[in-house]
């Protein structure tokens, strides 16, 4: 499976990257997949909660802004989609 990931600044896609992740039933799969995302951008991995891994798991989707995050960022959204084969 894949994950779309993307950097959003002043509404406009900035940097992204598609990452192939293993699991995304799991807390912890989720959680890795999005630690692996940041990763690939170079970013700081955002507070993830349980209630951000229910939303992408509900809705294929989540957002992160600079408040999830405990360093500072340049970025308004970290967004991550699952990507439909």
């Amino acid at each position: 499976m894949r994950i779309w990931v993307k950097v959003i600044r002043e509404e406009k896609v900035c940097e992204n990257v598609i990452v192939e992740v293993e699991c995304l039933s799991t807390f912890s799969g989720i959680t890795q997949a999005f630690m692996d995302g940041a990763e690939a951008l170079k970013l700081p991995s955002p507070v993830i909660t349980r209630t951000k891994a229910q939303t992408f798991f509900d809705f294929n989707t989540v957002r992160f802004r600079p408040g999830d995050f405990v360093e500072s960022v340049n970025l308004d959204i970290l967004e991550y989609e699952i990507c439909k084969d």
